[in-house]
């Protein structure tokens, strides 16, 4: 070999070393900017309602997507910004709407059977993981009549609150203005789901077919008992309402006994 083919050849292998350490480099650069890896696992998958909606969160959305679990019999996997990701997830969505990270009770609804999870998740690294486990934020409320002359067509009923929706990162309720009209299952019993609450404001209105309207304070009723709005799981309600006397049962599902109250006399 001359000279001149020995100085090629090292030239030649000076410049693949050269590529390796860029390579190498741009490997290193690429895997600093490079998604996390972020393993959705689903507890109690033989109960959950498909599709479920899940987001996630830093200083913005990072992700907002409804999946089949069934679809993802071992886990969901997405691909996560590398920093930390505020995570929720939500079954049960019917009529609410999301908005952003809010799920809202559309006005005139009651609150879909929502069940929520919401967790921080450290996506600061290649891979990541979380496993839901889906908790009840709605409360059933069970309304019985127990005035002996009641009939279907003379009253109407609204519910009006000021808690309208959950978010999905924290489980904490969402102001807004809340209201809809409980159903009518069985004869004298009435039901609505309402979203957690952030106080007291819930009433219930009782209108006569003449147009008169009497107002109960049934938020604060509630709150009286010493009822837990901010359970990780709501109990459903059950309240017996004498129309005209003003009397008022409250009672929780597992819990023993009814409290009761009387207010003046409602005149419709």
């Amino acid at each position: 070999m001359n000279s001149q083919s020995y100085r090629i050849s090292i030239s030649v292998i000076a410049v693949q070393i050269m590529l390796l350490f860029l390579a190498s480099c741009t490997v290193k650069e690429d895997r600093r900017i490079c998604p996390c890896i972020l393993d959705v696992f689903f507890s109690d998958r033989e109960i959950i309602a498909d599709p479920v909606t899940l987001v996630g969160w830093s200083d913005q959305e990072e992700f907002g997507v409804r999946v089949k679990t069934a679809d993802y019999p071992e886990r969901y996997t997405h691909k996560a910004p590398r920093t930390m990701i505020s995570f929720g997830a939500a079954e049960g969505v019917v009529n609410c709407q999301k908005n952003g990270h809010f799920l809202i009770v559309p006005e005139g609804y009651e609150c879909d059977s929502l069940y929520v999870y919401s967790d921080l998740v450290d996506c600061t690294g290649e891979t990541a993981c979380t496993t839901v486990i889906f908790h009840k934020q709605f409360a059933t409320v069970h309304l019985g009549i127990t005035n002996k002359d009641y009939e279907a067509g003379d009253f109407s009923f609204v519910v009006e609150s000021h808690s309208c929706g959950i978010d999905m990162l924290t489980c904490a309720p969402v102001e807004g203005d809340f209201r809809c009209m409980p159903r009518l299952y069985e004869d004298k019993k009435y039901r609505y789901r309402i979203p957690r609450q952030s106080d007291e404001s819930m009433t219930l209105a009782v209108t006569h077919y003449s147009g008169d309207t009497a107002i109960f304070p049934l938020g604060r009723l509630i709150d009286s008992i010493g009822y837990d709005w901010e359970a990780k799981d709501l109990q459903d309600i059950y309240i017996t309402l004498d129309i005209t006397r003003g009397r008022i049962g409250v009672g929780v599902a597992g819990w023993e006994g009814t409290e009761n109250f009387e207010l003046s006399t409602v005149e419709l």
